[in-house]
């Protein structure tokens, strides 16, 4: 076994499905006791990675280790300390939240009915443990499957679009149900998800995958910060015009300039703040508010992914522009005079 420094390793892994290239030599770690977001775009890999860590899908190429167990070799010891939720959670329509939790939870482990009252009350779901499964909302099944897969106190919880069909107020609860887990159980999570403003409100980790390929990974803190800030700046209405125009005149600082709805949004180099209030208050222009805004995940990730989307096309552009071998050169002129 090695070390577990990581509750996830995955390299090189590759998979097609016919001809189909689903993953490319996809590499990325998830620390311990971290809850990190897997993202990408529709179609990107994501479940079909989800799928292959938990051995639902062989994998061909490249190596998995889950809690430093390798995967398929130790995928049985590795599973006693996993608990997963892949897409849509199944239960038994007439069997209550309760019924269907001691029976499936009994399947391959004890437990005690203890637990499952512990866990049914985690995921809020504590005044309908005698209600029976198929009356359940969506939202209320999601929360079922979580709570399933948390019976046998598992370190590293798996979940697929957690938040898939809840309403705003469903996701705050799944939200909270999340850090929730990870402060008391001391469960590392992994979950996919493409609403990435969920995603920077819950995760402390990202790992940002497109067309099967790695894009980024690392600390939510890191990756969305740059070598510039963003502040707004708020001033008096009749001072707009004039405060515009300082701040043009400041391209070796600001970035860039747009005009928000009490002054203006701007992108500064690192630690100038000081300098701007500096500009304005010299021109005569007092300034109401210098407002530091956090970065967007969503904005970083259309970025990173389309940066991605360029590299992967210009990469295949150039293979497909590689010089053809002299046969098919032959066979190519040979139909062209026979089209003439």
């Amino acid at each position: 076994m090695s070390s577990q420094n990581n509750a996830i390793k995955v390299v090189s892994l590759s998979k097609s499905f016919g001809n189909k290239k689903i993953l490319d030599s996809l590499s990325f770690n998830v620390p311990n006791n971290a809850i990190a977001g897997f993202l990408g775009p529709n179609g990107a890999g994501k479940t079909t990675t989800l799928r292959m860590l938990l051995g639902l899908l062989p994998a061909p190429k490249g190596k998995i280790e889950l809690l430093g167990h390798k995967i398929p070799e130790e995928r049985a010891l590795a599973l006693e300390r996993i608990g997963a939720v892949v897409e849509n959670p199944s239960f038994i329509d007439t069997m209550t939240a309760f019924e269907n939790l001691y029976w499936f939870g009994s399947l391959y482990l004890p437990v005690e009915k203890k637990r499952i009252f512990e866990v049914i009350e985690m995921v809020g779901l504590k005044d309908s443990v005698n209600q029976k499964f198929g009356t359940f909302s969506s939202g209320m099944k999601q929360r079922l499957g979580v709570a399933f897969s948390l019976l046998h106190k598992p370190e590293l919880l798996i979940l697929d679009e957690p938040t898939s069909g809840m309403d705003p107020s469903g996701r705050y609860q799944m939200r909270e149900i999340l850090l929730n887990i990870h402060e008391k159980e001391k469960t590392s999570i992994f979950l996919s998800s493409h609403l990435l403003d969920e995603v920077q409100k819950l995760c402390n980790y990202v790992v940002i995958i497109n067309k099967g390929q790695m894009v980024t990974e690392g600390f939510v803190s890191d990756i969305l910060a740059s070598s510039e800030e963003r502040f707004e700046i708020r001033v008096a209405d009749e001072l707009i015009d004039n405060a515009k125009s300082i701040l043009e005149g400041a391209r070796n600082i600001v970035k860039s300039l747009t005009l928000a709805p009490r002054g203006f949004i701007v992108d500064i180099e690192n630690g100038t703040s000081h300098l701007i209030n500096e500009l304005l208050v010299k021109a005569g222009i007092k300034v109401q508010a210098l407002i530091p805004l956090e970065s967007s995940l969503e904005e970083t990730f259309i970025k990173l992914t389309e940066k991605n989307k360029a590299n992967f096309s210009n990469t295949h552009a150039k293979k497909s522009e590689q010089p053809k071998e002299p046969e098919a050169v032959q066979k190519e002129d040979k139909e062209n005079k026979e089209v003439k």
